[in-house]
């Protein structure tokens, strides 16, 4: 490559100006000659010190390099000499061949700028002046004298000496060139101030901009003296860094021991990176004022607030706008998500690991509320303004501890959902201590009436899972277990709920409880399987003793007007008293009635005053009065006799063992309302049936029985409408159950089709008449059938004790059968050996002598 071509593509200079415009091309120079040789010397001492004036001012250039830009620090490009430059502009501008004294010395250097072409015409039309040489930048030395060529030399030349005015001794040496190596960079430190040199990223489309502005964005206190060497006051160099830049900016304090003689002053928020910077003692720095402060603390990322005023933002709040819609069903998206893994042999056996840990200490006063931990989920007023109806699901907090190794506890491990401790000494007067709290309120108070379902709701997620125990108060408490007095029940709410057919126990072995049954309505009272207390739906109470002579079934204590009071109770017995018990009419029980050994006893101490037996003999000690007991009316027209009110039975005389409950004279009647129109009567040899007084029934002496108004005979027919109840029930002890043997007819009981006779109280053996014939059954299982021939099925075998015995007929008689049924066998008299019917017809079995 020529010389000529090189300069070309170097340089524009404006002659006017004096203001270089750089372009720089990697050219690998030849190598320059000293120019401290003979043929460059000159003996001109002006000439010299023309030569030597003061440099131009530094601009800053950006040079290119495979390896990305470069800056040239003094106002030639790096890799260019200032010879060359005024060779290449000379060249360039219009008018070439001008000499060099025509071409610059017609006007100063230090002209205003102009643009490029208005300069060179100014230039060529410049009448010339004295020759004022310039000083090639990193060229010739002071030393140096200017060879004579100099003030006639041709363009060609002034390139010539241009390249080789600088010599490889000059570089990375002061007030010489920076060195490059082949790819054009730096191969020695820049000393001086580079900030106004510009730089880029390498990544694509990066702009270039000045390091002074790149410094700027991560400031630090080194750039304000910060010594960090634990002696000197380093309280200076942060409060000039913290008044340097705007406020919330970040300033990083380099690695070193800080040493603050006055606290941080200012009111604009500064956050401070201090990794790696300690105290004098070598405690890591938890405290720069009011200031936020960003650190290493026991190896971990650490954020803190030495002080405060009132009315700051947090130490470190994080931000999630949900602003998308759709997704994959079921994705969390999180906030702040952290990740806690402790393997197998992670952690030693007695350590505590905390994934997440809040402390919050407090020792202020008043009425300010403290909280360690606090959540809020909100659903703001105008969620509903969409029309989409209603929302989503929020939760102001979620727990879940999940055991997935399908194993029980004690193989398994414990696992506690969420535990909360309270600490304190001292006695509670006020209730302030609370373990947990549970309100509701409305959100507005002009809104109307806020209600959550459910205060504490305890379920399972599955039909399978159950609790050991669902709510376990094993502490000591002074007032009540549980305090429900200051509730208040809207709608007769109950304040306790169990539910039907579960128990309320009472112990540590639960054998003691209430339950309600749900199938007889009714409150019980159990120990163990033991029903001691039941109180019905009606109010009806039944009481189970079963401390027999230990205790007293029911006592009452105290003053009343009334010990027990019947008199409104509607039932025909008042009281009752089982076989040998006693009723005492005064504090000693010395007067007492009481039924024993079939008799009803009154007595006095131990003196019998009356009994009354079974039979209604009643005995009297000291009386001649027999047991009857005879009422004399004097007023006819008087009943004997009046019940009235309500009672199950009105005269019971079921427990009376005698023929006769009732006795009527001739003539009298029974009636059977209160208007006496439908009446029985015993008169005139006939036992009457009467309605207004004409007989309906009469049944004589002999047994007859006449209806009135019907053509029905004397047989009697029920219908029954209940088909849970029997037809007839018989219970006791007779000789028979049912005896038929008086009855002139040939059917003493008949069935239905499909009816069956059971044979013992579970009507598991049974016989019936049905489609097949009569069968005996076991259940639903056919045991034997007979059909309306005669045919007889056994489900099993015959198994007589004597044998089984043939029937003995005939040859002719054996032939003769109708339509044998294959297998049919007989005794053939006269060949005295079984007779078997086959399909062939009827074959003898051959028999054999018995051994």
């Amino acid at each position: 490559m020529s010389m000529k071509s090189v300069l070309k593509a170097r340089i524009l200079l404006s002659a006017c100006s004096g203001l270089l415009l750089v372009a720089s091309v990697h050219t690998v120079a030849a190598t320059r000659p000293n120019h401290l040789l003979p043929q460059y010397q000159q003996s001109v001492p002006a000439a010299r010190a023309a030569l030597h004036g003061p440099l131009p001012s530094v601009q800053t250039v950006p040079v290119s390099s495979p390896e990305g830009p470069r800056t040239s620090i003094s106002g030639t490009p790096v890799g260019q000499s200032r010879k060359a430059m005024l060779k290449h502009a000379v060249e360039t501008a219009p008018g070439v061949k001008k000499s060099l004294q025509e071409r610059f010395l017609s006007a100063p250097l230090a002209a205003t700028a102009a643009t490029a072409a208005t300069a060179a015409t100014a230039a060529t039309a410049a009448t010339p002046e004295t020759y004022a040489p310039t000083r090639p930048p990193g060229g010739i030395d002071p030393a140096t004298a200017v060879p004579s060529l100099w003030q006639n030399a041709t363009i060609g030349q002034i390139g010539a000496m241009a390249d080789g005015s600088v010599q490889q001794s000059d570089k990375n040496q002061p007030n010489g060139v920076a060195g490059l190596d082949a790819a054009g960079r730096f191969t020695a430190p820049v000393a001086g101030d580079v900030t106004a040199a510009t730089a880029g990223s390498a990544l694509s489309g990066a702009l270039k901009r000045p390091l002074s502005a790149r410094f700027a964005e991560q400031p630090s206190a080194g750039d304000f003296g910060i010594t960090l060497d634990g002696t000197s006051d380093d309280s200076t160099a942060l409060q000039a860094a913290k008044a340097a830049v705007p406020a919330g900016s970040v300033v990083r304090i380099p690695a070193g021991v800080l040493h603050l003689a006055t606290p941080l002053q200012s009111e604009t928020p500064t956050l401070w990176q201090i990794n790696g910077t300690t105290l004098a003692d070598g405690a890591p720095i938890t405290s720069l004022g009011t200031d936020v402060i960003e650190s290493t603390l026991e190896g971990g990322k650490y954020f803190a607030r030495g002080e405060s005023r009132a009315d700051m933002p947090p130490v470190l709040r994080k931000d999630l706008d949900v602003t998308h819609t759709g997704g994959t069903t079921g994705f969390v998206m999180n906030l702040e998500k952290g990740n806690c893994t402790i393997p197998a042999e992670g952690a030693a056996l007695n350590d505590y690991v905390w994934c997440h840990s809040t402390v919050l200490n407090s020792s202020a006063f008043g009425a300010g509320q403290h909280v360690a931990q606090a959540s809020l989920a909100q659903r703001p007023a105008d969620a509903l303004a969409d029309g989409k109806g209603s929302r989503s699901q929020i939760w102001a907090g979620y727990d879940e501890a999940r055991d997935e190794t399908g194993q029980a506890s004690s193989v398994a491990g414990s696992m506690v959902g969420r535990e909360v401790d309270v600490y304190a000494n001292g006695d509670d007067p006020v209730g302030w201590r609370i373990g947990l709290q549970l309100q509701i309120a409305g959100t507005s108070a002009d809104g109307t009436p806020g209600k959550v379902g459910k205060g504490i709701a305890i379920g399972n997620n599955d039909a399978t899972s159950t609790y050991g125990t669902l709510i376990d108060a094993a502490g000591r408490f002074d007032t009540a277990g549980i305090d429900l007095s200051r509730s208040t029940p809207v709608n007769n709410a109950p304040v306790l709920n169990i539910g039907a057919n579960r128990n309320l126990a009472f112990s540590d072995d639960h054998k003691p409880h209430f339950q309600f049954d749900s199938a007889a309505y009714t409150l019980r009272y159990w120990y163990d399987t033991a029903n001691l207390l039941a109180i019905g739906m009606q109010g009806d109470v039944t009481t189970s003793i079963s401390n027999a002579g230990s205790g007293v079934a029911w006592t009452l204590n105290g003053q009343a007007q009334l010990g027990l009071n019947l008199s409104g109770l509607n039932a025909p017995e008042a009281l009752r008293l089982a076989a040998g018990q006693t009723l005492s009419w005064e504090p000693t029980a010395v007067v007492h009635s009481g039924f024993a050994n079939g008799k009803l006893t009154e007595q006095v101490a131990a003196g019998v005053a009356r009994t009354l037996d079974t039979s209604g003999n009643e005995t009297l000690p000291g009386s001649l009065q027999n047991s009857q007991t005879i009422v004399s009316l004097t007023q006819p027209t008087a009943p004997a006799y009046v019940a009235k009110g309500t009672a199950a039975i009105g005269l019971d005389t079921t427990g009376l063992t005698t023929p006769e409950a009732l006795r009527v004279a001739d003539g009298q009647a029974i009636s059977w309302e209160h208007t006496a129109s439908v009446q029985t009567r015993y008169a005139s040899g006939q036992l009457q049936d009467s309605q207004n007084g004409t007989p309906l029934r009469m049944l004589d002496a002999s047994g007859n029985e006449t209806v009135t108004g019907s053509t029905r005979n004397s047989g009697m027919t029920t219908s029954l409408n209940n088909s849970a109840a029997s037809a007839i029930t018989l219970t006791g002890s007779a000789g028979i159950g049912v005896n038929l043997t008086g009855l002139s007819t040939s059917n003493a009981l008949r069935l239905g089709d499909g009816q069956s006779v059971a044979w013992e109280p579970t009507a598991v053996m049974t016989t019936g008449y049905t489609a097949t014939g009569l069968t005996d059954a076991k259940g639903s299982t056919p045991l034997r059938q007979l059909d309306s021939n005669g045919n007889e099925t056994l489900a099993g075998t015959i198994t007589p004790n004597a044998g089984v015995h043939l029937p003995t007929l005939s040859r002719a008689s054996i032939k003769a059968q109708p339509n044998p049924a294959p297998g049919v066998m007989v005794f053939d008299a006269e060949d005295d050996a079984p007779a078997i019917y086959t399909s062939a017809g009827w074959m003898l079995v051959g028999l054999s002598a018995m051994p």
